[in-house]
């Protein structure tokens, strides 16, 4: 059985692309979820093409997408409690060759890792290997990859470089890229039709949300030097400390929408004359398709797109603007689509003998 076990929208998007391969192979799969985010996964779950959850480890905090420290405690202590409660009988009645697939660098990530663990069944970790080689940036991510990196069995690396960064490990397979590649093919269909150019903005990691002189400096910047209008996208954890402080300046440039099914999201990414984001799968998005992009963050473990169509600010307001005036030297035209990575991942669990199709 293939357990895939996730908390984030973010995760859902990129392990689709895995689910649906094997699905069209008749291979059966369950999802497990801690619900790190709330309404945003729920809703993104049927619109993924995903089956209702077989288990539902955590709900949030209390229902609520995380927000604090202190939440974060409170939702650790539930997917403590619900694996006292459960491991012992799902150990059980799982086939022998059972495999839990967790995903990039969340809390999820590295809680999903102990829980297979405890099941006494593989690991496989997907997008394994990327490193900032700074622990304190991006904060907890970077020590999230590290530990999973220690403790998962089979690591699914997307570049060359990630796999050096696990040369002490064994069962590392390169899949030539990010799931996120194979996400966004698989929803690209026409672009978002627009009356004017427009640049589009994601900006919610919580070191960047967390620090609010950052935030205000980046919506100062932003709004001085863009020539042409934002779309600013945000969800539940960063809409009050964005909304806010876009009030409390009086900034006239942007235009906030909530989140955004992920089919409309790919649509609306296409049709962007720029991006601006601290995320690392929009940064991974954007690469596909050659848009000029701005990573605003302190490191990125990440390389899609860094040196050609994107460019990392570092946190420097000077670099943000920079990239304002001058975004379109970074679009990137005619780029080579490359190996499927969600292919290789599945060739590689039925050679493995841990997929098998159901007829």
């Amino acid at each position: 059985m293939i357990i895939f076990i996730y908390g984030t929208t973010a995760e859902a998007i990129k392990i689709a692309p895995v689910v649906r391969r094997l699905t069209d192979r008749s291979i059966p799969v369950q999802h497990w979820v801690t619900q790190q985010h709330t309404e945003s996964l729920r809703k993104a779950m049927p619109e993924l093409g995903f089956a209702p959850p077989t288990e539902v480890i955590a709900n949030g905090f209390r229902g609520k997408p995380l927000k604090s420290p202190v939440q974060m405690l409170g939702w650790i202590f539930d997917v403590a409690k619900w694996s006292l409660g459960n491991i012992g009988r799902i150990r059980k009645s799982l086939p022998k060759d059972s495999v839990v697939i967790v995903h990039g660098d969340t809390m999820t990530t590295v809680l999903g890792t102990f829980i297979g663990r405890r099941l006494k069944v593989p690991v496989a970790h997907v997008e394994a290997g990327l490193r900032s080689g700074n622990w304190r940036h991006p904060f907890p991510e970077e020590l999230d990859r590290r530990i999973v990196g220690r403790f998962a069995n089979i690591h699914y690396v997307p570049t060359e470089e990630a796999a050096q960064n696990l040369a002490s490990q064994s069962n590392v397979v390169l899949t030539h890229g990010n799931t996120a590649k194979d996400a966004v093919r698989d929803a690209a269909g026409d672009s978002d039709a627009v009356t004017e150019p427009y640049g589009l903005v994601l900006l919610h990691r919580f070191e960047f949300i967390s620090n609010s002189t950052l935030v205000t400096e980046t919506l100062q910047t932003l709004d001085a030097n863009a020539t042409l209008p934002l779309r600013l996208i945000v969800d539940a954890y960063s809409r009050d400390a964005i909304e806010q402080t876009i009030g409390e300046l009086g900034l006239s440039k942007f235009t906030v929408m909530p989140k955004l099914e992920h089919s409309q999201f790919v649509a609306a990414l296409r049709s962007a004359s720029f991006v601006v984001t601290d995320s690392g799968g929009i940064q991974q998005e954007a690469a596909v398709f050659g848009i000029p992009t701005l990573v605003h963050r302190k490191v990125s473990e990440s390389r899609e797109g860094i040196g050609t169509s994107a460019v990392l600010s570092g946190w420097e307001q000077p670099a943000v603007a920079e990239f304002l005036r001058n975004f379109e030297t970074y679009r990137v035209v005619d780029l080579d689509p490359g190996a499927s990575p969600s292919e290789i991942i599945v060739e590689d669990l039925i050679a493995r003998k841990l997929a098998k199709p159901t007829v």
